[in-house]
């Protein structure tokens, strides 16, 4: 009987390992049924847990000849590093000792202490640890995103092998983003939508690597009893099904933005003043405003409102929000790309600096409207009027199935070889 296809995700947190997610429960429920390992580092391991996986760590890996070495280096290491809540010690020390222990063995002690001064873990590429890791678990395929240093690692290790591997690539892959230099790419990549293709191939990357599948962590947003969730939430603030809902999720603007009034908070206040006054002015109109979940209690809160909710990211997640909104306004955020996947009208404030910085106009790439400038947002709104909270989403191919059948396609392609 021949045995179940074996891939090995190696993931960080973050969306990185939401990607994972959805990719690791379609190759199990393919038939055949595959074989899968999730190596889960840092925050991702928190994570993974909770979705009911039973992820890897680097201290799952202590008990090999490298071990004590390793943890030697870690322990010594950790003493002086700032510990993350959501990951163990034990995580830690190994994490960093067996990446510190790639540098010593083959750089030697003093260069690897002058490594880690000079960059500290930002530096670490354990390809040798990968290569031992891989030669243990000897996975059929290497699947990753598009995460540095053990991602990487893992994507170089198993070059040197011959075993193939993939590699998602969760956004736009923009020029100068240091994904696009690395000298070793999966044997297949992933991507979110054409233009994160077209980057690929601008810098140099064959196109014949390259798939757009979209981005599997958007997957749920299209699903029936997601938008059942957005109508649940708008019952829950007597929101009626035909109103006109509009989610404003807006960030800071950069330091350095002009103009100088839109810097910081700047931009996001102006546009959420405009926001009250169309509220104010239209008796179906109802917002929900959301600001990045690292910066919203920086912003001023809205006044209270009827119509008008201040979604707080501590006590809220997003997506019930998102899905009960008709309307999704954005700077350059991920939240654009959600609303996109869910089927949200989108609007993206072309005139905002970082936009304008970054290049990330949802309207120029294809998946929204732009919106030259503050003045007009409001006539954008109501040229864009109505619900779309229930709109159906038949025409989205979800990403896992898709990444899933091309993971066994590179397996099959090694056993054939």
């Amino acid at each position: 009987m021949q045995r179940a296809v074996k891939v090995l995700f190696v993931c960080y947190g973050a969306g990185h390992v939401e990607m994972c997610l959805p990719v690791l429960r379609a190759l199990r429920s393919a038939q055949p049924a595959c074989e899968t390992v999730l190596l889960a580092l840092t925050t991702a391991f928190a994570v993974a847990r909770n979705a009911g996986e039973s992820p890897l760590g680097y201290r799952d890996f202590v008990d090999g000849p490298d071990g004590d070495r390793a943890l030697a280096y870690g322990h010594e290491l950790l003493a002086g590093h700032p510990q993350h809540p959501q990951v163990a010690p034990e995580e830690s020390a190994a994490y960093l000792g067996f990446n510190f222990l790639d540098w010593v063995d083959a750089h030697g002690e003093v260069s690897a202490w002058q490594r880690w001064h000079a960059s500290g873990r930002q530096g670490f590429l354990p390809v040798q640890f990968f290569a031992k890791l891989l030669r243990r678990i000897q996975p059929d395929v290497v699947v990753t995103t598009n995460s540095p240093r053990s991602e990487q690692a893992a994507i170089e290790a198993a070059a040197g092998l011959g075993i193939p591997s993939l590699s998602m690539v969760d956004l736009f892959a923009l020029p100068g983003d240091p994904y696009l230099q690395r000298r070793v790419h999966a044997n297949l990549i992933t991507v979110l939508v054409e233009f994160s293709r077209a980057n690929l191939r601008a810098a140099g990357v064959d196109p014949g690597r390259i798939a757009v599948t979209g981005n599997p962590a958007l997957d749920s947003l299209a699903l029936p009893s997601a938008i059942e969730e957005g109508w649940r939430w708008r019952e829950s603030r007597g929101w009626r099904r035909d109103a006109n809902v509009v989610l404003w999720a807006g960030h800071k603007e950069p330091a350095d933005a002009q103009p100088v009034a839109w810097a910081g908070t700047g931009l996001a206040a102006a546009v959420q003043q405009r926001l009250m006054q169309w509220v104010e002015a239209d008796n179906r109109a109802h917002l929900a405003v959301r600001y990045h979940p690292n910066e919203w209690n920086q912003f001023v809160p809205p006044p209270s409102h009827p119509r008008v909710h201040w979604s707080q990211p501590d006590r809220e997640l997003l997506q019930p929000v998102l899905m009960a909104a008709d309307t999704v306004v954005v700077q350059a955020t991920t939240v654009g790309m959600q609303a996109h996947a869910a089927g949200k009208r989108l609007l993206c404030l072309a005139f905002s600096p970082l936009v304008r910085r970054t290049g990330i106009d949802y309207g120029a790439l294809g998946l929204g409207g732009s919106v030259a400038s503050l003045d007009a947002l409001v006539p954008a709104l109501r040229r864009n009027a109505g619900p779309s909270t229930g709109r159906s989403r038949s025409d989205v191919r979800p990403a896992a199935p898709q990444i899933a059948a091309m993971i066994v396609e590179l397996a099959r392609r090694r056993t054939v070889a």
